[in-house]
């Protein structure tokens, strides 16, 4: 899987999770900017997690504040997976 697929992806996520206008999750915004709350983000990572099937730890969860970070460590956690 490509970045552009899992920013495609996790962007449709956040959409299924969150009703926001169309274009308002930018890769370098933040996402409470986009109006996604604590709750909301909550929701997000354990639907990355199942889709994605990994498994975001506590620290990586904290660090996320932007589509690019959560872009990042969905990357990082797939590269094993696809390296083998």
């Amino acid at each position: 899987m490509n970045r552009d697929e899992i920013v495609d992806r996790i962007v449709s996520l956040i959409h299924e999770q969150k009703t926001l206008p169309q274009g308002s999750i930018t890769g370098d915004a933040a996402l409470s900017e986009a109006g996604i709350d604590s709750l909301d983000a909550l929701s997000i990572l354990f639907s990355l997690e199942e889709t994605f099937k990994i498994k975001i730890s506590d620290e990586q969860a904290r660090s996320i504040k932007t589509l690019d970070d959560m872009v990042a460590i969905v990357e990082s956690l797939l590269q094993p997976a696809t390296g083998t």
